[in-house]
């Protein structure tokens, strides 16, 4: 969990020292390095339905590492999903369900980030729900 927190930091920082506009523009800067999903792999029980753009998640796992491959039609959610990828890929399945279960939901999380309001309720329901989808899909597997 302690890997994760250290994978987040630069993150962190980034959006405590940028205001307004400029933490748009990092956010759409994180976007552009998604490692994408294959696009044979963005059907519907890959499906984010908590967010308003199309957006999608495949988690790969090897052995108890897991990671995510994601992409979205929308350029912040694609930034949002680069977080969760920073965070989370290459870590252990349980590592990840004991940093998310930290937090007393995922706005929480969201807020720890430091994004802020500068991103709209609809974009963070995108995250938000991601978590989710990522929490759920780890609980089954």
């Amino acid at each position: 969990m302690n890997n994760i927190k250290k994978n987040l930091k630069d993150i962190r920082e980034g959006f405590t020292i940028l205001s307004g506009q400029d933490k748009l523009v990092y956010l759409i800067d994180l976007g552009k390095k998604l490692d994408l999903i294959d696009i044979k792999d963005q059907v519907n029980e890959n499906k984010i339905h908590a967010c308003t753009s199309q957006t999608w998640i495949k988690l790969v796992y090897n052995g108890e590492n897991v990671s995510f491959k994601a992409n979205s039609e929308s350029t912040m959610v694609k930034g949002l999903l680069k977080i969760i990828q920073i965070g989370f890929n290459g870590t252990e399945q349980k590592d990840i369900l004991n940093f998310i279960d930290e937090f007393d939901s995922a706005k929480d999380l969201f807020a720890w980030i430091n994004i802020g309001t500068t991103i709209s309720s609809q974009r963070q329901n995108g995250f938000i729900g991601s978590l989710n989808y990522i929490k759920e899909e780890l609980h089954g597997k």
